[in-house]
C-alpha cells in the first residue's frame, strides 16, 4: 500500500468512521455532564428525553435522510418533499418535545419551549448532516459535532458560574449546541446543495412512498435491545441486568464502527449503481468480510483486554462477564454483514423487501427468550443469540433480493434520475 497514513485519512470510509466517532463523543460528553450534575430525577429525565430524540431523528434519518440519498434531490419536486417533510418532523418533534418537558414537572413553561426547539434543531442538524454524508464530505462532520460539543459545553460552564446546573442548563445547552451545529453544516455544504426553494408542489407521496420503509427499519435495532433489556429485568432481574449493560458499554466502539461505516456505504453505492449489478454484488461481498473482521477484531481485543477494563468500567463493583462481552461483539459482527446488502438493496430500491426480511432479526429475539427461559444463566448468552437474526437476514436479502437483480440490467432496475419505476 502506498500513500501511509495521509492516504487512510483521505478516504471516505475513514471519514465516515471519524464523523460517527464525533457524534457519539459529543452526546456521551453531554450524558457525563447530567450525570454528574443533576439529581436522580433530573437525570433520569434528561436520559430518557435523550433516548426518545436519538429515537425520533433515527426516524427522520430514515425518512428524510436516506431519500435524500437514494431519490434525485435535484428534482424540485422531490427537493421540495424534502423539506415539506423535514419541516414536518421537526414540528412534530417540537410539539412533543415541549408537551412532553412540561409534562415532567421539572421545567417551566419557558424551559418545556425551549425542549420543542431543541427537538426541532436536532432533526434539521441530523438532515443537514445526511447531506454532507450524501455529498462524501464526511471530513466536514468532525467539525459539525466539534461545534455542537464545544458550544454546549460553553454554556455548561457559563451555567456553572451562575450557581447549580440545571434541567434547564442541559436543555439550553443542547439548543445552542445543535443550532450552531447546524450552521456549520449549512456553510460546509456547497451552494447547490443548501436546502433551498422553490417549496411548490411538493412529492411529498413519492419521499414517503420510499423513505417510510426506511424509517421502519431504523427502528429495529433500537427496538431489539430495548425487548432484550426488558426481557432480562422482567425474567431474571434489574441485577443480573447490570453486568450484561456493562459488558454492551464495553463493546459500544464496535456499534460505532458499524453505524460509521453504514453512513458511508449507501452513497459509495449510489455512486456505483450505474454498474452491472453483480459487479456491485462482488463489492458488497467484499464489504461483508471486511467489515466483519473488523469488528470481530475490535470485539476479539475488547474481550483480551477485559480483565482491565471491566474493573475499571464499574469500579470494581461486580464481574463483567466474558460471555457477555463476546456475545455483544458477535451481535455487532453480524450487523456489519447485513449493511452492505441492505445499502445494495435500498440503490435497487428494493427497501420494502429489505424490511421484510429484516424481519428475521426477530429470530434472535426467540432464541434469546429461549435462552433465558431454558438454561442457567442464560440471559448471558442472550447477545449471541442475537446475532442469528442479523446474519439470517443478510444471506435472505443477498439470495432472494439481489441474485434476481444480476439477472437483469440495471435500467430495468432504475429510471433515470433514481425513481425506481414500478414497485417491489
Amino acid at each position: 500500500m502506498t500513500g501511509g497514513v495521509p492516504a487512510i485519512l483521505r478516504r471516505p470510509a475513514t471519514g465516515a468512521i471519524a464523523g460517527q466517532i464525533t457524534q457519539a463523543l459529543a452526546g456521551l460528553v453531554l450524558q457525563v455532564a447530567a450525570a454528574r450534575s443533576l439529581d436522580a430525577a433530573g437525570l433520569a429525565t434528561f436520559a430518557l428525553g435523550y433516548g426518545l430524540l436519538v429515537m425520533a431523528t433515527a426516524v427522520c434519518s430514515g425518512l428524510v435522510g436516506d431519500s435524500l440519498t437514494v431519490l434525485d434531490r435535484q428534482h424540485a419536486g422531490i427537493r421540495a418533499g424534502l423539506h415539506g417533510w423535514t419541516a414536518v418532523l421537526a414540528g412534530v418533534a417540537a410539539v412533543l418535545g415541549a408537551l412532553g418537558g412540561l409534562m415532567t414537572g421539572l421545567l417551566p413553561l419557558w424551559g418545556g419551549v425551549l425542549v420543542g426547539a431543541a427537538a426541532a434543531a436536532y432533526i434539521i442538524e441530523d438532515t443537514l448532516r445526511r447531506l454532507l454524508m450524501a455529498t462524501h464530505r464526511f471530513w466536514s462532520l468532525a467539525a459539525v459535532d466539534g461545534t455542537s460539543l464545544v458550544l454546549a459545553l460553553a454554556v455548561l460552564v457559563a451555567g456553572a458560574t451562575q450557581g447549580e446546573l440545571t434541567l434547564t442548563t442541559f436543555v439550553v445547552a443542547l439548543l445552542v449546541g445543535q443550532t450552531g451545529a447546524a450552521w456549520v453544516a449549512w456553510f460546509r455544504l456547497s451552494t447547490s446543495e443548501r436546502p433551498r426553494g422553490p417549496w411548490r408542489t411538493p412529492a411529498l407521496r413519492t419521499v414517503l412512498a420510499f423513505g417510510m420503509w426506511r424509517a421502519a427499519a431504523q427502528i429495529i435495532r433500537p427496538t431489539l435491545l430495548t425487548a432484550v433489556r426488558v426481557l432480562v429485568v422482567a425474567l431474571v432481574g434489574a441485577a443480573a441486568f447490570g453486568p450484561l449493560e456493562a459488558a454492551r458499554v464495553l463493546t459500544a466502539p464496535t456499534l460505532v464502527l458499524v453505524a460509521g461505516l453504514g453512513s458511508f456505504l449507501l452513497p459509495r453505492f449510489v455512486a456505483l449503481r450505474a454498474r452491472p449489478v453483480r459487479e456491485t454484488l462482488q463489492s458488497a461481498d467484499r464489504y461483508a468480510a471486511g467489515l466483519a473482521a473488523g469488528v470481530a477484531g475490535v470485539g476479539a481485543l475488547a474481550c483480551v483486554l477485559l480483565p482491565w477494563l471491566g474493573p475499571l468500567l464499574v469500579g470494581g463493583r461486580y464481574e463483567v462477564p466474558l460471555a457477555a462481552v463476546a456475545g455483544w461483539s458477535a451481535y455487532a459482527a453480524a450487523a456489519a454483514v447485513l449493511l452492505p446488502y441492505s445499502a445494495l438493496a435500498t440503490v435497487h430500491h428494493r427497501h420494502r423487501l429489505v424490511l421484510a426480511f429484516r424481519g428475521l432479526e426477530f429470530v434472535g429475539l426467540a432464541a434469546a427468550l429461549l435462552l433465558v427461559l431454558g438454561v442457567g444463566g442464560g440471559h448471558i448468552w442472550a447477545p449471541a443469540a442475537l446475532a442469528i437474526g442479523p446474519l439470517l437476514a443478510a444471506l435472505a436479502v443477498r439470495r432472494v433480493v439481489l441474485l434476481p437483480l444480476t439477472r437483469v440490467p440495471t435500467a430495468a432496475t432504475v429510471a433515470a434520475g433514481g425513481v425506481r419505476v414500478g414497485s417491489s
